[in-house]
């Protein structure tokens, strides 16, 4: 599949892997719709880009009320919607016996309830058009857990088993669902996630030796390009492909380790 004159909506388009992924769709001559609550960081991330393959839409996806107005908006302006790539998210790292429940709301609404809604706002549009794709950023904490990841590991779960099933019922209407679960990727994603009291956690621990945003974003382009059904998007030698695979081969042995390593 060519990404040539497709139309693309990313959220969450202001920083890291969201930026990286609209430049790289933006080089593959696709025109990009941002989302992102700071108009400012997006109008400074894609000043060079010309302003018709490139449209910025300031919003915040807590706001669920006004999602559907906001993707109707989107569609009567730029016309119809190719790929929709769900990126916006928060984490949040607290053992649950320390956590305010608020930040369960708090994440649930923007990394799960959002992306249903955004993706309920724009599904009808893609069957009227014949089809699209949708692909989603989920994280490999939606494939297996760790200590402190109750809040962050619910939300993504939830992600997989709603993807998932979706994908069982719009494979009739030509419509392609793409899983994208990433380790670690060098972004500010921890430094902006949620303590136990919602306060961002300001620092971003292990996260410099992961994968780079720009080499995270030439593998999601790639897997969209092929409908991929799911990929992991991480270093070879990130502790996520272990955790995954001696997960699936070796569930004792994993949660054996999950208990004393602070992934």
């Amino acid at each position: 599949m060519s990404f040539k004159n497709k139309t693309v909506i990313i959220t969450g388009a202001s920083s890291g892997i969201g930026q990286e992924t609209a430049k790289a769709f933006l080089s593959s001559g696709a025109k990009v719709i941002l989302v992102s609550r700071s108009k400012e960081k997006m109008e400074a991330s894609f000043q060079s880009y010309n302003k018709s393959q490139c449209v910025i839409y300031p919003f915040d996806l807590s706001q669920l009320d006004k999602i559907d107005s906001f993707v109707s908006t989107i569609i009567k302006k730029e016309g119809p919607i190719d790929i929709l790539f769900n990126n916006a998210g928060i984490g949040s790292e607290s053992l649950f016996e320390d956590i305010d429940l608020s930040v369960f709301h708090e994440v649930m609404q923007v990394d799960y309830f959002s992306v249903v809604y955004f993706t309920k706002s724009i599904l009808r549009h893609m069957i009227d058009n014949g089809g699209g794709q949708i692909a989603t950023n989920t994280s490999v904490a939606g494939l297996i857990t760790s200590r402190k990841r109750t809040v962050y590991s619910s939300a993504k779960f939830a992600l997989h088993g709603f993807l998932d099933s979706l994908r069982l019922e719009v494979g009739k209407h030509n419509i392609d669902i793409t899983i994208i679960a990433p380790g670690k990727v060098i972004t500010n994603f921890g430094k902006n996630k949620l303590d136990s009291k919602g306060n961002p956690f300001g620092r971003n621990s292990l996260m410099r030796f992961g994968l780079s945003s720009k080499k995270a974003a030439k593998i999601i382009l790639k897997a969209i390009k092929n409908k991929k059904r799911q990929v992991i998007v991480s270093k070879w030698g990130d502790i996520a492909w272990f955790g995954v695979l001696v997960h699936r081969f070796f569930p004792s042995i994993y949660f054996f380790l999950a208990k004393r390593i602070d992934a």
